[in-house]
């Protein structure tokens, strides 16, 4: 059984591989690729780990499948506003060789941090498409907790499979 500090640990390497492999790819990756990439971050056996947010519908999955001290590098990454999440299409992860994962799977990207246009409650550095400009601007207004963020350049972005 590991420790708080070795989970700890374990944690913060992870988190740094996941910025470092978004930072040099500067542009969005999966959750996949990282599961593929990051050793320590996933794993095929009990107990495993999910992270998941609330939100209007209910709950969501963003991924399942994780080692513990995962699951903290993701939170990290995501909370310390380290990257910024995008909500994408599930084909996306399709394409990679990747399914569906659970019924209420809520497919992200990651992006490096400077690529956030929108901060939300959900995720404090998030990215919405361009074409749905509108939306952002409606929902920073309307929705207590949301704020618009100037973004800047990134290699590129997953805007075209973007839902939001």
């Amino acid at each position: 059984m590991r420790t708080n500090k070795q989970i700890e640990k374990q944690a913060n390497r992870i988190a740094d591989a996941i910025v470092e492999l978004v930072e040099r790819t500067d542009g969005p990756v999966t959750l996949a690729q990282i599961n593929r990439e990051i050793p320590g971050f996933s794993t095929n056996e009990d107990p495993s780990w999910d992270y998941h947010i609330k939100h209007e519908g209910g709950v969501g999955i963003i991924w399942d499948g994780m080692t513990e001290a995962g699951t903290e590098a993701l939170r990290k990454v995501i909370r310390g506003r380290r990257v910024t999440v995008q909500l994408v299409d599930a084909w996306l992860y399709i394409l990679e060789g990747g399914g569906i994962r659970n019924e209420r799977w809520r497919p992200i990207v990651l992006l490096p941090a400077r690529a956030a246009n929108l901060e939300t409650p959900a995720f404090p550095l998030f990215r919405a498409a361009r074409e749905h400009e509108w939306m952002r601007r409606v929902a920073a207004k309307k929705i207590p907790g949301n704020r618009l963020l100037k973004p800047r350049s990134v290699g590129s972005t997953a805007d075209c499979c973007s839902l939001v």
